[in-house]
C-alpha cells in the first residue's frame, strides 16, 4: 500500500495517520467552536435552528443595507 511506497513502517504510518486525523480535527471543532462562540455573544441563534422564514428575512436586509452602501458610495464620489 501506500506506506510500503514510502519506505516506511506500519508504526510510522499510524503515527503519520493518528496525528493527520487530530490536526483535522482541531481544525473542524476550531472552527465550528468560534461559530458557536461568536453567535452566543451576539445572542443569535445558530444557523442550524434558523428557520427557513428568519434566514429569508435576513437575507432581505442584507440586500437592502447593501444597497444603501452603494448609493452612499455613490453620493461620496459625486
Amino acid at each position: 500500500m501506500m506506506a510500503d511506497n514510502l519506505g516506511i513502517g506500519g508504526l510510522t504510518s499510524a503515527v503519520l495517520g493518528v496525528g493527520i486525523l487530530l490536526l483535522i480535527g482541531l481544525f473542524v471543532s476550531f472552527f465550528v467552536g468560534s461559530e458557536i462562540i461568536i453567535s452566543g455573544i451576539k445572542e443569535e441563534k445558530r444557523t442550524d435552528e434558523k428557520t427557513e422564514e428568519e434566514i429569508k428575512q435576513e437575507t432581505s436586509i442584507l440586500k437592502e443595507i447593501k444597497e444603501d452602501l452603494k448609493e452612499i458610495k455613490k453620493e461620496i464620489n459625486k
